[in-house]
């Protein structure tokens, strides 16, 4: 089975434990509902925070770090030592798991509820409590991924808010993903243009591999010559063409992604420093611009400025910046302002 859909486990210690509550007084434990990749393994599909929640109370365990405690799952499943190793990367803690009880008197008190200081009894109740697992079977090979993000959506309503790209990096988990999870979790230059701090951790919602996915699915979208920028199947949703840029990714080869890999990083070497608020938008901007002149000129932190001050560009973003016409004009203008010398 794998625990790879949202990517990212970030329950605290809190929710954990009250889970772990549930399950010694027998309350019923919520569905786990999976479904099979092309490779025709086990993916969870909505329950991998309470798969690995109770797995770390069978061994008596929590994070270590109580501030942005998150674990990439991914990292988990891809490790050669397995998934206890791999959490013990990221800092465990010995846990001691409490619930409160109350007497006949009214008067409360803690009792100690980690697995291993159970009795023989205790333990088997637990080990043997059922939780179901369901598998979503979807006939439809060409709707396939669009209805699992629709499950996965419904399932989740009122539950944690999920970034919008948590879904997409199980479903559409590929090669071409782990490229861009590959630069963005050891590109230091990367991490710096995103955060500020090269040594700053992945981000737990994964928006930047998201931003990451925007600027190559733009690259990919964008048609024209010279200063023509023509967006191309743009259904007036950023999260649609996402998803359709996902799906044709899923079959890219290896020279695709090889391709896709030396244009980011080529890029990235050759930005100087990016920052204010709408920094993801001039990003992808500066990017598709930037590919299109293809000289690989070096961007200046003068130059980007010069560019996302001008009133061009500005007037862009006034009033939404996810419309067709907002989205060309800003490209149009990097790609006329890059080639300004400073």
């Amino acid at each position: 089975m794998i625990l790879m859909f949202q990517r990212m486990y970030r329950w605290s210690e809190r929710q954990a434990e009250e889970l772990v509550v549930s399950l010694v007084q027998g309350m019923p434990i919520p569905l786990v509902y999976c479904y099979r990749n092309r490779e025709e393994q086990m993916v969870i599909l909505d329950g991998q925070q309470r798969i690995l929640s109770l797995y770390l109370y069978y061994i008596g365990k929590f994070l270590k770090r109580k501030k942005n405690a998150f674990v990439d799952l991914k990292k988990l499943t891809d490790h050669e030592m397995g998934i206890r190793q791999g959490l013990e990367e990221y800092g465990l803690k010995d846990k001691i798991y409490t619930m409160k009880l109350v007497g006949r008197e009214g008067n409360e008190r803690e009792v100690d509820i980690t697995y291993e200081t159970l009795t023989a009894p205790q333990k088997r109740k637990i080990d043997f409590c059922p939780i179901t697992l369901i598998q979503i079977n979807v006939d439809s090979e060409q709707y396939r991924e669009r209805t699992l993000h629709k499950i996965f959506a419904n399932l989740n309503m009122g539950g944690s808010p999920l970034s919008s790209q948590e879904p997409r990096n199980g479903i559409y988990g590929c090669k071409f993903y782990d490229m861009l999870y590959d630069i963005n979790d050891y590109c230091k230059k990367w991490r710096f243009l995103y955060s500020g701090n090269q040594n700053m951790d992945v981000n737990k919602e994964s928006k930047d591999v998201e931003l990451l996915l925007r600027m190559c699915a733009f690259r990919y979208y964008v048609t024209g010559s010279g200063a023509d920028f023509l967006l191309n199947e743009y259904k007036g949703k950023i999260s649609i063409l996402l998803d359709d840029f996902s799906e044709k990714a899923k079959d890219f080869d290896l020279v695709q992604i090889e391709e896709y890999r030396q244009v980011l990083l080529s890029f990235i070497d050759s930005l100087e420093e990016v920052s204010g608020r709408n920094k993801g938008l001039a990003l992808i901007s500066l990017f598709v611009a930037w590919d299109r002149i293809g000289d690989q000129r070096f961007i200046s932190k003068r130059k980007v400025t010069s560019i996302v001050e001008s009133e061009e560009y500005r007037s862009t973003i006034l009033h939404g910046t996810s419309g067709r016409n907002e989205i060309e004009k800003r490209l149009r203008c990097a790609y006329e302002r890059l080639q300004i010398d400073d």
